[in-house]
């Protein structure tokens, strides 16, 4: 056994052992990882002063608030310890058993302090002198006693008090054990017909643990520790286990190394579902051909060096939900009542409902394949076509009306169906002049509907669009208006003075003043308005396009059968996802190019980079959409006229619909390497077997359809290791893709 330190995401060694330690910090912006400077740089203008004070004071931006920020830490820390052994029985019979313990322990520690600083979002107040009289300064903003206009400056504003400051740490600790015992047996009744037989077992069991702890109320700022606090402690945890065994056996037949059979069977449990549920038998086939051993192939030699087909059929259990969802709990917690001592009462809550017969959810997998090597290997083929069948999974229950006291429990309600294919090519060649080229790419898509959800007993009219499981729905759909243009003036009707006459529009019941519209047969969509003259309807506004016919923009019942005016405008899943490497050698000259890409992929962005209009607190905004939006004199913008969606992402007629929904396609250069060998005869002079000089450019190179907003196309919003819903979930203010150029020297002595 052995002891190797090192970081990585998971280690195999026989007879050995992994330490990992992954500690990292990162200066917050007052908010953990929830929020850090990347967010508050992207809301904040190019142009606003940053790292600068006014009159001695600093100035709330991301730099001071970086700087005044506690340092935030998040550790893992992860120990694998591994040992097995093997057992010759006999000559073509093996015994083989391995035992692996797992250690994984996360830790993550913040702290707030005081932070007061001149403040830009709410306007100004008065700059005064000592004595509280007002400041007047020249035009270059000097102070002056005579003459000169009435200073402003930034007020001055408490962000977080005392009572406001706090530390927090929490810990994770969580321990695997797992064992795997398995024989083999090696049959070849003779050259032709060989067997290998396969019997074993396997456990796996989970234990762990959380604790969190938080105290306000530092009295030590510099030096944050739980000693050092004064204020309300909280406190909290949790502790949960599980277990899995399985026991499986494998047939293998070959005859001729043409013709390859496989089946497997597998039994098994897990502690995560009820005692009488827990048990369920998985069967699976495979069969290939090797076409080209193929006596009648022969003749194909030259062309065809090898070709193979194959295919699979199988399910599996999929167990990865909470280990009590079969389970009524009820909560325990504080309330606002205190009892005679002063004390608050505990008190329990309503136990959640559970659905009965709660089981394995089961994944069946059709897979059809081909491998084909051709002019002696010099170019390959490799192709997939799968059909993956999720079925009983695990999902929440069809809505229950208010009056049921809860909302619907999970259970085995849907099935999912996806499709796909994965190619992949490959080409090497060395030509005569001594140029070596390889070449290899790959393409793949899927799609998945959604055949079965909650609501499968729903008639198809009645089943709602927006559901993120709905019996009949494409998984990852969007539902939108279609975007016909922008509003103009002319749309409108004026009076004498050039006032828009109003008229009342009635839709299902629902009557509205609005702007009246020009034309015989107006589309009008009052929909949008509030009905008290403030949302209406104007120039520069979005004119839907009135896909039903009936005269209205509306959303209808948001049904299937009643959708209004939405359709299908996107879907938030990557379709078409390809990728290539390049590479080139000459003599001592090696040249190799990567690239990878999306083909098709459509979000409904969030925040301030991708919704114009999404707040004016913000300030900053991208310049694709602060140059290009509707004014009297840029009639052709892109973007609707000014309006504030005071922090929302979806509002008024800036709804999701085909204008201004995402695409994130992209293509991007992920690596351009241009390298030289050093000739042998230099090498030997200063004794060095290799030298190799290069030079990488990594992300230099980006193509996508985001008409000039800073938003990396292959980010995904909300999404980082440091946590969940990061940044506020706004869609690209992540950590950005830096491009890299690296020159560097490889020597080996």
């Amino acid at each position: 056994m052995s002891l190797s330190t090192k970081v990585t995401d998971f280690l195999t060694i026989r007879g050995g052992a992994l330490y990992s330690d992954r500690t990292k910090r990162y200066p917050n912006s007052f908010t953990g990882f929830v929020a850090d400077p990347w967010l508050y740089l992207y809301r904040w203008s190019l142009s606003f002063p940053t790292g600068v004070k006014e009159l001695g004071e600093i100035v709330r931006d991301p730099y001071w608030d970086t700087k005044y920020a506690h340092t935030a830490i998040s550790g893992n820390k992860y120990t694998n310890l591994n040992l097995g052994t093997t057992i010759d029985v006999a000559k073509n019979w093996q015994v083989i058993a391995d035992y692996t313990y797992d250690i994984n322990e996360n830790l993550a520690k913040s702290s707030r302090p005081t932070y007061s600083a001149a403040w830009t979002w709410y306007g100004v107040v008065p700059r005064l002198d000592e004595n509280g009289n007002q400041v007047y300064v020249d035009q270059d903003g000097n102070v002056t006693e005579t003459g000169g206009v009435p200073a402003y400056k930034f007020p001055m504003t408490l962000h977080y008090n005392k009572d406001q400051t706090y530390i927090y740490q929490s810990t994770t600790a969580a321990r695997r054990h797992t064992v795997n015992a398995y024989t083999t047996y090696n049959l070849n009744l003779n050259d032709y017909n060989k067997f290998k037989i396969t019997l074993g077992s396997n456990i796996v069991s989970n234990k762990w643990n959380n604790h969190w702890s938080n105290k306000t109320n530092l009295i030590n700022e510099n030096n944050p520790q739980f000693n050092f606090a004064v204020g309300t402690e909280t406190t909290g945890g949790d502790a949960n286990w599980d277990s899995q065994l399985g026991y499986f056996g494998r047939l293998n037949y070959a005859y001729d190394n043409k013709y390859l059979l496989e089946a497997n069977l597998r039994y098994d449990g897990t502690s995560k579902f009820p005692a009488y549920l827990r048990w369920k038998w998985y069967p699976s086939f495979s069969a290939g051909w090797v076409l080209s051993e193929e006596k009648f192939l022969n003749v194909l030699k030259p062309v065809l060096s090898f070709a193979k087909l194959r295919g699979s059929w199988g399910s599996i259990g999929d167990q990865s939900v909470s280990n009590s969802l079969y389970l009524s709990n009820i909560s325990i917690g504080k309330n606002e009542w205190l009892s005679s001592a002063g004390n608050q009462f505990f008190q329990l809550g309503t136990p959640n409902p559970i659905s009965a017969g709660i089981t394995w959810q089961d994944i069946v997998t059709l897979n059809l394949g081909a491998d084909i090597r051709m002019f002696k290997d010099k170019f390959g083929i490799t192709f997939d076509y799968f059909n993956r069948e999720t079925r009983n999974m695990i999902i929440p229950g069809e809505a229950l009306p208010a009056t049921f006291g809860a909302a619907a429990p999970q259970g085995n309600y849907g099935n999912l169906m996806t499709k796909g294919f994965e190619l992949s090519l490959d080409y090497r060649h060395r030509f005569e002049s001594g140029l070596g080229i390889n070449i290899m790419a790959n393409l793949s898509d899927a799609v998945t509907d959604i055949t079965k959800a909650a609501d499968w007993n729903t008639p198809w009219e009645n089943r709602l669009i927006d559901n993120t499981f709905t019996t009949g729905k494409r998984y990852g759909d969007i539902y939108g208006y279609v975007t016909d243009r922008l509003f103009q003036k002319d749309d409108f009707v004026y009076d004498a003075n050039g006032n828009f006459v109003q008229e009342v529009i009635v839709w299902n019941g629902t009557a509205k003043r609005t702007n009246k519209l020009a034309g015989p047969n107006p589309v009008y969509q009052t929909n949008f308005e509030d009905g008290n003259q403030i949302l209406l309807i104007s120039p520069g506004d979005v004119r839907f396009v009135d896909v039903n016919g009936d005269g209205y923009i509306t959303a209808g019942k948001g049904t299937f059968g009643d959708p209004g005016d939405r359709v299908v405008i996107g879907n938030m899943l990557p379709r078409y996802e390809y990728g290539f490497r390049l590479g080139l050698d000459y003599r001592s000259f090696d040249f190799s190019l990567m690239g990878q890409g999306v083909g098709r992929r459509h979000i409904w962005g969030e925040g301030q980079l991708a919704i114009p209009g999404y707040h004016v607190k913000d300030g900053a905004m991208p310049e694709a959409i602060a140059a290009n939006y509707w004014r009297e004199d840029r009639t052709d913008a892109f973007y609707p006229r000014a309006w504030n969606l005071n922090g929302a992402s979806s509002g008024f007629v800036m709804v999701p619909q085909t204008r201004y929904l995402l695409n994130m396609a992209y293509f991007r250069i992920k690596n351009i390497t241009l390298g030289y060998n050093v000739a042998p005869q230099i090498l030997n002079r200063v004794q060095l077997k290799q030298a190799r000089i290069y030079l990488s450019l990594e992300n230099f190179i980006t193509f996508d359809k985001l008409r000039g907003l800073p938003i990396d196309p292959e980010a995904i919003s909300g999404v980082s290791m440091l946590a969940s819903n990061y940044n506020l979930g706004r869609t690209g203010t992540n950590n950005p893709t830096f491009k890299i150029v690296s020159l560097g020297i490889n020597i080996t002595l």
